[in-house]
């Protein structure tokens, strides 16, 4: 072993370990001085570029903030349940999980599912709306009792 990797004590552990991080923190700081200056080159010598990416990132942002109302939520799901129903579901469970986490919540939210936690994982949210579709799906297919006859 090298006297480096050596130490005596744990107060020299110590001190070797906090030498480190404030060498990774020099390090850090050099590569976000290096990206500023990338950025600022770039956005000089593409500015349509840069307005491209900034309109998309906007877009994005917004998107986030307002996912789905709850119609479209509503519609979005009765869509998966009709491809669940048609025999698609592989397709169904794709659509799920090409769905943003808002969205996910925000149909989670329509459909009534509520959560131990404040903060579910996008797993648990995928797999409780997907849970309703079957859910629907089963209880639509087990819908076919006859009329009660009326009582005269």
């Amino acid at each position: 072993m090298s006297s480096e990797l050596e130490f005596r004590d744990s107060e020299q552990e110590v001190i070797k370990l906090l030498e480190e991080c404030a060498e990774m923190r020099r390090m850090l700081k050099s590569i976000s001085g290096q990206l500023v200056r990338i950025e600022s080159r770039v956005k000089h010598a593409f500015p349509a570029a840069t307005q491209k990416v900034k309109a998309r990132e906007l877009a994005r942002s917004n998107a986030a903030a307002h996912p789905l109302s709850a119609e479209d939520a509503l519609a979005e799901f009765d869509k998966l349940v009709a491809l669940v129903t048609s025999g698609a579901s592989h397709d169904a469970e794709r659509i799920v999980d090409s769905h943003s986490s808002a969205e996910l919540l925000a149909m989670a939210r329509e459909l009534g599912v509520s959560f131990s936690n404040g903060r579910p994982s996008v797993k648990d949210l995928r797999a409780a709306v997907f849970g309703k579709v079957r859910e629907s799906v089963l209880l639509s297919r087990h819908n076919t009792r006859a009329p009660m006859p009326s009582r005269g």
